[in-house]
């Protein structure tokens, strides 16, 4: 079983998808897929390691009733129920950030940190029009609870029971060294970790068009797995061979079609049991009404197919499909 690190990621996934279902989401902040299907993710901040995934059917009316403080704290606290009394520290956004989330989870003996909206309930009330020079912070304490208001290039609110009140020097991509609050460093050291894996994921995943909603979902989630393989690999690296990822998804691709190499082949003996695609006579034809088919060799949307074999096939791979034992290959 994969251990968790200290620090994990609560945040929303997007699988693209632009057709037509009521679990279709628009997220204008995600450049990749703005339309598709959401997905809440926990993710590991260091690896970018998918541990848990919910999908997000939509507002639903008995979600009032079901969700007394919001669907953010709702999500949050499905997410982390495993992990629980293990000290962790979980990291997300305003979406889900709430004094009474981080209290919740502080009682259960796990840490927190995230950037607030101003007019959350339980935010103090001299935050909302708070207007302070650039590089000012102004700190409250609430127990373990803690409230930074740092003005920056914007004003940025943020709630952690994990980061102390202090500045520290923090540099910039451009090598320039300034002084941040701890909140601030520590937040943008552990929030990456659904985007992460969303890179790694988005690195070999098959550009697949299709107009249902499920194959998409399925597919990012063969290729979640993929990622997660590879990570666990990575980790065990000191006893097993070294392989590079592209090395890796070949041969978890092969595995899973079980390809059989043949070194020795006769050229000119027919297989002791050959197909009835290779007996007998077979003759093209246009599939009637004017449908398509699926080519059952290159999977093209055709009007050809063999009624013989009840197969769809294109005029480029009907003598192939007919002739060759392997003709997947």
């Amino acid at each position: 079983m994969y251990r968790l690190a200290r620090d994990i990621t609560v945040d929303e996934r997007m699988v693209g998808f632009k057709g037509r279902h009521h679990m279709v989401q628009y997220m204008a902040n995600k450049k990749a897929h703005r339309w598709g299907i959401k997905l809440w993710t926990l993710s590991e901040s260091d690896t970018g390691y998918t541990h848990q995934i919910v999908v997000y059917k939509g507002r639903q009316p008995q979600n009032l009733v079901q969700y007394p403080n919001g669907l953010g704290y709702h999500t949050v606290m499905n997410l982390v129920q495993p992990h629980l009394e293990k000290h962790h520290h979980v990291t997300f956004d305003s979406f889900f950030t709430s004094p009474k989330l981080c209290h919740d989870l502080f009682n259960m003996n796990t840490y927190s940190t995230g950037t607030v909206c101003v007019r959350r309930r339980g935010m103090p009330r001299s935050y909302r029009n708070l207007k302070l020079p650039k590089g000012s912070t102004k700190v409250l304490i609430q127990g373990p609870l803690i409230a930074v208001h740092w003005s920056d290039r914007r004003a940025v609110n943020l709630l952690s029971t994990l980061a102390l009140p202090r500045m520290e020097n923090h540099a910039n991509s451009r090598g320039q060294e300034s002084e941040v609050p701890h909140v601030v460093s520590l937040y943008n050291r552990t929030m990456g970790g659904v985007d992460l894996g969303d890179q790694l994921i988005s690195e070999y995943t098959p550009d697949i068009r299709s107009l249902k909603m499920w194959k998409k979902v399925l597919i990012n989630l063969l290729a979640t797995a993929e990622v997660n393989a590879y990570i666990c690999y990575k980790r065990n690296r000191n006893i097993l061979r070294k392989m590079k990822r592209l090395d890796f998804v070949t041969e978890i691709c092969r595995s899973l079609v079980q390809v059989q190499v043949v070194h020795e082949r006769r050229i000119g003996r027919p297989p002791q049991n050959p197909p009835a695609r290779l007996q007998g006579r077979h003759f093209i034809e246009r599939v009637a009404g004017g449908r398509r088919k699926k080519c059952r060799v290159c999977d093209a949307r055709v009007r050809t197919w063999c009624p013989t074999c009840m197969v769809g096939l294109c005029l480029g791979h009907f003598r192939r499909y007919h002739s060759v034992v392997h003709y997947e290959e």
